[in-house]
């Protein structure tokens, strides 16, 4: 409970900084800085926006390594950023943690409803890194049933444990009778994996593109009742220092970046190619 309340706190601090956040005068063109927090995935994001941009004439750099979601958004209220890449989901509850959408476009709609004066949100993607309970590859979905004893593997910085108990019980969701007792915390997808498939975790809750390339080893449950919010790819900016070309540079990576994108991109990055590589690798493909 304390962990809970502190989280909750430190989510209307940051709501209440970037209150204060107000439109830069307008500049065409301007120099754009994108940032990232500490995450492959932030990273990657970050370079794939950033490139984007650049395509449109701009000149543009990359922030990376700000920190967590707090400090990163720390940076955009002060400027030093112009936007950063994030997830639908995560946003709308770092800026209203009594919000209740859960299905893409009403938590689209919702976050619009609640982000401060001066940020502004481009075109969410196709592309989600959103919950999901997995079973390892050729498991008949009929016969999965979860006790109260399951243990439920996660990979660490990934997938916050309490997110998946607090939301399961929200709703009647499709995979009736989930009952998540214990968490098994995994240095990386490989070993959560392996696990898995050997019996030690009755499941996995993972991140769909956070997770990687594994993901397609495995088979997650439906969530036709949207219990787990979307997690669409989205950028927040600062409103008044982009161009409107720069905006529609959001809008081409929207239509065109996918969960599989992200994930197989997420393996690269972690098999070693650097994350500036493996998006310029994507943008070229797409003509971007």
């Amino acid at each position: 409970m304390r962990s809970s309340v502190l989280a909750t706190a430190v989510v209307v601090s940051i709501a209440g900084l970037l209150g204060g956040c107000s439109a830069a005068p307008s500049s065409e063109p301007a120099a754009v800085v994108v940032g990232a927090g500490n995450s492959d995935v932030s990273r990657l994001l970050a370079q794939i926006y950033a490139g984007a941009v650049r395509s449109t004439g701009a000149d543009v750099t990359v922030d990376e390594d700000l920190g967590d979601r707090a400090e990163y958004l720390a940076a955009l209220d002060r400027g030093e950023v112009t936007m950063v890449p994030e997830v639908t989901g995560d946003l709308l509850r770092t800026f209203d943690t009594l919000a209740t959408a859960t299905e893409a476009e009403d938590v689209f709609v919702e976050l619009n409803r609640s982000l401060p004066a001066g940020l502004s949100v481009g075109d969410y993607a196709t592309a989600e890194d959103r919950l999901a309970i997995a079973v390892a590859s050729g498991t008949v979905l009929d016969d999965v049933v979860f006790g109260e004893d399951v243990t439920i593997g996660v990979v660490e910085g990934e997938v916050d444990p309490l997110d998946v108990v607090h939301a399961v019980p929200r709703r009647e969701p499709t995979f009736t009778g989930a009952s998540f007792g214990e968490f098994m915390v995994y240095p990386d997808a490989q070993f959560a994996v392996d696990d898995l498939n050997s019996g030690a975790v009755g499941a996995l809750a993972i991140r769909t593109a956070s997770f990687g390339p594994l993901a397609k080893e495995l088979t997650t449950l439906p969530d036709d009742d949207h219990v787990f919010p979307a997690q669409n790819v989205v950028p927040l900016y600062r409103n008044g220092v982009l161009g409107e070309s720069a905006l529609r540079s959001f809008s081409v990576v929207a239509g065109e970046l996918t969960t599989a994108d992200l994930a197989d991109m997420i393996g690269e990055v972690r098999s070693g190619v650097p994350s500036g590589d493996v998006a310029g690798r994507w943008l070229g493909e797409h003509n971007l």
